[in-house]
């Protein structure tokens, strides 16, 4: 894999890895539990985080193959990827933000459901990753509809980032809800 990639991929999975461990050993019927009828409970969180991440990977192979198609070039520069998205995060840290119909997730999701999900959105995530790899994908651009437009690296260190902010707002919601 290319450097670029491993190093958004090295930060993609320690994100998933704090935010697994941000609930682990908790009852599952707790992570299913709303701590207020308007918010998520844990297991419609992770619903969400995985309906982002499988269409961020569907929008990664999607572009990628066009880039192919085009003849997009090699990447040639092994220059660190992560600093160009410091400038989203403190954004994105500090919004208040609905997520968009279309990344709703469904109510009453059982845990064991969302967790098999979110493993398989990553699996996805991984296969185009590598179906990526070596191509220039600093050049691929793609519009977001909050941050607007993102090249495909960036794209890939919001879903640490998106997982990151959901993993506190995890925290909260276990905070709030009596053991």
């Amino acid at each position: 894999m290319h450097a670029r990639l491993a190093e958004t991929m090295t930060f993609v999975e320690e994100k998933r890895r704090e935010l697994l461990q941000s609930f682990e050993g908790i009852a599952g019927d707790r992570l299913c539990r709303r701590a207020d009828p308007a918010g998520w409970s844990v297991a419609e969180i992770l619903e969400h985080l995985r309906m982002v991440e499988s269409g961020i990977a569907r929008l990664i192979t999607k572009r990628v193959g066009q880039a192919r198609e085009a003849g997009l070039g090699e990447e040639k520069s092994t220059a660190s990827v992560m600093p160009t998205f410091e400038r989203y995060s403190a954004a994105l840290d500090s919004a208040v933000m609905q997520a968009p119909a279309a990344v709703q997730p469904r109510t009453n999701i059982d845990i064991s459901e969302a967790l098999d999900g979110l493993e398989s959105s990553r699996e996805a995530l991984r296969a185009a990753v590598v179906s990526a790899s070596g191509l220039s994908l600093g050049e691929i651009k793609h519009t977001h509809p909050i941050l607007g437009e993102l090249d495909l690296y960036q794209w890939l260190i919001f879903v640490g980032q998106h997982e990151g902010r959901h993993k506190k707002q995890i925290e909260r919601t276990l905070k709030s809800i009596p053991t």
